[in-house]
């Protein structure tokens, strides 16, 4: 019998195949379609079946990557060869020769089982990646969320990206995981800086809380004779406690989309309350150095004539109380009362983000 080595790469992982052109005669028709060995072929037969399906199992994944059903049919014809091969009898003329096949046709058959495996577990990946990239999409739908909800969807987004990760670049759905991991990682970048905007949020809105806190403390301060000021706090101190809300609601407003998050409106009109304030003061001090021997007597050392500030907005959006006629406001009370605004739209901002949780 004329033989004739052929080399045929089935993958890095695959052992090359040496086989052998048939004799010039025709298989039996059955032997390309047999599933199980035949009792009726002869031991030379069963050894000529074993090469055609070896050959054909090795054409069939030339050119990999190739998909899970290819790998199986593959598969299939591998052990269709070996169950020939191991059913041809020891003292047959070609049981040396069919030994020898088993060992190259077994280790074949390994490697295209490790092959299958890799590829059935990225299709599995893929699968899983898509199914959390949809809950990941669906968590972030229909904004404004909390920041524990975000997280969720960053969570989700990441894991999404560490199964594409994972998916060997030598499989079929490889190139279809690239493509989507591209799109996970926008959409997970997306969501991380809804994360930051969250974050930047909630601890502007804890330092206005604070000062809220803190500045609501004083008029009962003030009025028990705690406090040296008659405001309950010294201007400076205060001007120092407005710029600082001004600089962290302006860091906020860097923020992407940080205009438009649910605290932002509340803690503007907040500061538009603490800077009156500082407004009102500043121009009772201003007034009172112009006229410091009018202003010596204590009984009008409080007091600020309206005509020097916005009478309207003290009026009507404060509604303070007014003396001498109409003409002067308390500086004290005043700037209480304005005080007391800015808490409400801390408190509502606050509300505004637990009605999320």
């Amino acid at each position: 019998m004329k033989r004739l080595r052929l080399t045929i790469a089935l993958s890095a992982s695959v052992a090359l195949l040496t086989g052998y052109v048939l004799k010039d005669r025709l298989l039996p028709a059955a032997v390309s379609q047999m599933s199980e060995p035949s009792d009726t072929l002869s031991a030379t037969e069963k050894l000529a079946a074993a090469r055609k399906l070896a050959w054909d199992a090795s054409v069939l994944v030339r050119r990999p990557p190739h998909a899970v059903e290819v790998w199986q049919q593959a598969k299939v014809k591998w052990r269709q060869a070996i169950r020939l091969l191991e059913a041809i009898p020891s003292n047959a003329p070609v049981a040396v020769e069919a030994t020898q096949q088993l060992q190259t046709y077994q280790a074949n058959y390994t490697a295209i089982s490790r092959r299958l495996d890799s590829e059935q577990a990225a299709r599995t990946s893929l699968g899983a990646a898509q199914t959390l990239a949809w809950q990941a999409a669906v968590t972030g739908q229909n904004p404004p969320h909390s920041l524990k909800v975000w997280q969720r969807a960053h969570e989700k987004w990441q894991e999404a990206i560490d199964l594409l990760q994972s998916i060997p670049s030598t499989t079929a759905v490889a190139a279809q995981s690239r493509k989507k991991l591209t799109t996970y990682r926008a959409s997970q970048a997306a969501i991380a800086r809804r994360m930051e905007t969250e974050a930047k949020a909630l601890t502007t809105l804890r330092q206005f809380a604070d000062v809220a806190t803190r500045l609501n403390r004083l008029p009962t301060q003030a009025l028990a004779g705690q406090t040296v000021e008659q405001v309950g706090i010294e201007y400076r101190e205060y001007a120092d406690l407005v710029q600082t809300l001004e600089g962290s609601l302006a860091q906020l407003a860097r923020e992407p989309g940080a205009k438009n998050h649910r605290v932002y409106a509340d803690l503007s009109e907040a500061v538009k309350d603490y800077q009156f304030a500082l407004n009102l003061w500043k121009s009772y001090l201003a007034f009172k150095q112009e006229n410091d021997r009018w202003l010596y007597d204590d009984l009008f050392n409080e007091q600020v004539p309206v005509s020097l500030t916005d009478r309207s907005t003290l009026l009507g959006k404060y509604r303070v109380k007014t003396y001498s006629n109409g003409k002067k406001v308390s500086l004290r009370f005043s700037i209480w009362e304005i005080w007391d605004h800015a808490s409400d739209q801390v408190n509502r901002a606050r509300q505004n983000v637990m009605s999320l949780s």
